[in-house]
């Protein structure tokens, strides 16, 4: 038998989409027939308007907004977030392209997650449901029974779950789904030598995600104010900022790298002693996976700011409430790598739990 698996995702931020790309390609490789269904290329236009488009609207022009949304008991407690009018053409959907006849269907995203579900309690018809969470939050929304298994990024969230209802069956932890290159070990010196960074002093890597968000520009500056440091500030797809950036780096040549869209991020993580990142569970599990130093920039309310307080909590990483912060931080002076106590392979292990929930 060959298994059949969609893997939905949500562009509401590139961490959904690459965690389905993960998990694609490790199904695959234990023999399951993949395929990747990004929700923002099938569902209803006013719904992709509302859920998408106006999520990001919030969460980087009106974040007090998004802020009491996300906290609000109306919110956290109602079972179906889409509006009436769109939830059933939603699920109606799902049946029209086909996702239906899928064997197991993937979420990595809430509303997809919702769609599937909703599609599976109306038709009656058997789908295996599977559901990722790649925030260190349980958000109550997530708790449907239609779901078969729950993937957490970490043990201590198996019980939130448990307490709105899921069975513990049900909850596995195998960690956050993260490329397995991030795990390989890397020599550091090596890494800054083939960059070509001075190997005697020490390195700060400012990234904001594939987006280039947070606010990136601020914390570059104060990097750049701790004396004998060199910067390293990843844009990724946020054109505007590199093109900001790019005078500073010919002001300050020699100390500031500015670079746009990387997909050696592994290797530039294994060359900074210190990662200044944004609050996405992706990107934090990614810089701890590197055993640097990690200070999560100021981030978006909701989960991002969840995260951070979940990661804070356990030690791993080092909170910095405003850019002027960082500079202080770094004056520190760089901290010996360290090594913390993380899920091994948890992208193979996730990949390993979703081919039993299949076959069963």
């Amino acid at each position: 038998m060959t298994p059949r698996t969609a893997i939905l995702s949500y562009a509401l931020g590139t961490g959904h989409k690459r965690v389905g790309d993960i998990l694609s390609k490790e199904l695959s490789a234990l023999g399951h027939e993949c395929e990747h269904r990004p929700l923002e290329e099938w569902v209803p236009w006013d719904y992709d308007l509302l859920f998408r488009h106006g999520y990001l609207l919030l969460v980087l022009h009106v974040q007090p907004v998004w802020e009491a949304m996300y906290r609000s008991p109306y919110f956290t407690k109602k079972e179906n977030l889409a509006f009436p009018i769109m939830r059933p053409r939603a699920w109606r959907r799902f049946g029209e392209t086909g996702l239906g006849e899928f064997d197991m269907v993937v979420a990595t995203q809430y509303n997809g997650m919702e769609i599937a579900a909703d599609w599976k309690k109306f038709t009656r018809k058997p789908l295996r449901l599977a559901a990722i969470i790649t925030d260190y939050d349980i958000y109550p929304l997530w708790a449907r029974p239609e779901v078969d298994l729950f993937l957490v990024p970490h043990e201590d969230l198996i019980e939130p779950l448990i307490k709105l209802g899921v069975p513990k069956e049900k909850v596995r932890a195998p960690g956050l789904p993260i490329a397995p290159v991030f795990q390989e070990a890397q020599d550091p010196a090596a890494a800054k030598a083939a960059l070509g960074l001075d190997a005697s002093s020490p390195t700060a890597l400012v990234f904001g995600g594939g987006f280039g968000a947070g606010p990136m520009e601020a914390c570059v500056e104060a990097a750049l104010e701790s004396e004998g440091w060199q910067v390293i500030a990843v844009c990724g797809l946020n054109e505007k900022l590199r093109k900001k950036l790019l005078p500073l780096a010919q002001e300050r040549s020699g100390k500031l790298r500015v670079l746009g869209y990387r997909t050696d991020i592994p290797a530039l993580m294994a060359a900074s002693d210190v990662i200044v990142t944004k609050g996405g569970g992706l990107s934090l599990t990614e810089a701890l996976y590197s055993g640097a130093r990690v200070v999560a920039m100021p981030s978006l309310p909701g989960q991002e700011r969840a995260n951070i307080a979940f990661m804070r909590s356990h030690g791993w990483i080092e909170p910095c409430e405003s850019p002027s912060e960082l500079t202080g931080l770094l004056q520190e002076g760089p901290h010996a790598r360290r090594q913390l106590s993380l899920p091994p392979a948890p992208a193979k292990n996730a990949a390993l739990f979703l081919d039993q929930l299949a076959r069963n």
